[in-house]
């Protein structure tokens, strides 16, 4: 394609979307990053969570069966989520162990699934009762 022909409109608007993300007052910082550069430190707010977190938190215990939220195309590859694509894991994993901090949600971790970790939120408990379908094999 020549360069006569491509669109060159977002070089133009660069400059004010670049101003208008460093005018905009952060959640984690509570400060405009225009003004959190000059400064030699920049502390971090606490986080308020709408929910009890932490110590506080109930917790799920470890060989609970769930499926988690798949994160934006990690199902079908690439990193956006499309309108087909499964919004739960297809499989069933047992909740390995959790971890604990103060003032921190609960950090949970999958027996043989991804190597990350969930918060409650992202997991969805599976009752024991439930009949699972059969395994099938595509030919």
């Amino acid at each position: 394609m020549d360069d006569d022909k491509r669109s060159k409109v977002w070089v133009k608007r660069l400059r004010g979307v670049l101003s208008s993300m460093n005018n905009e007052k952060k959640r984690v910082t509570g400060k405009e990053p225009i003004n959190a550069i000059v400064t030699k430190e920049v502390s971090d707010n606490k986080m308020n969570y709408k929910r009890p977190v932490g110590y506080k938190e109930i917790r799920l215990p470890a060989g609970v069966q769930v499926r988690y939220l798949l994160a934006p195309g990690e199902y079908e590859g690439g990193n956006q989520r499309r309108a087909t694509d499964p919004i739960w894991s297809l499989d069933i994993f047992q909740i390995e162990r959790n971890v604990i901090e103060h003032n921190q949600p609960v950090m949970y971790y999958l027996e043989n699934g991804p190597k990350r970790s969930f918060v409650r939120e992202e997991l969805q408990v599976v009752p024991e009762d439930t009949e699972l379908p059969p395994d099938f094999v595509m030919k």
